[in-house]
């Protein structure tokens, strides 16, 4: 009897620990030439790409010639839906998910509307000259 509580205690503290209401991808890191011609857009201020990585891949956004954001693409919402796949806008003022409706700002990856409640997964970027490394860090 008592060798059952003890595995069933055990059993709970592990499911406990195991569980995740979000979760974050683990990855080598990644470095991005931004000199390659698919990146040409980094060269502004507000310009945005996609990379292979993270979850569902990832936003790079240039916030000015010293930074550049990146963010998951899986939406905080519903990750594991199919659908859930932020995008930047048409309007390129801010990030969304068609599939469920969340937007996000570029700023943080805040929610701005629709039923997400939690930012996008932010990860840690390093820029050196024209190279971005970007870890699985999470950072916010």
């Amino acid at each position: 009897m008592k060798r059952n509580k003890i595995q069933w205690i055990v059993g709970i503290i592990l499911t406990i620990g195991s569980v995740q209401t979000y979760g974050q991808a683990i990855f080598p890191e990644i470095t991005v030439n931004l000199t390659y011609p698919q990146f040409q857009r980094l060269k502004s201020d507000e310009g945005y790409a996609y990379i292979s990585g993270g979850m569902r891949g990832i936003i790079l956004y240039r916030v000015n010639e010293n930074s550049i954001l990146a963010f998951d693409r899986a939406c905080p919402h519903h990750p594991e839906a199919s659908c859930a796949e932020v995008q930047v806008d048409m309007s390129s003022l801010f990030l969304i998910d068609r599939c469920c409706k969340s937007t996000f700002n570029f700023e943080n990856g805040s929610p701005t509307g629709g039923p997400a409640q939690r930012p996008l997964l932010q990860y840690h970027t390093e820029l050196s000259g024209m190279v971005l490394k970007i870890s699985d860090e999470i950072i916010n």
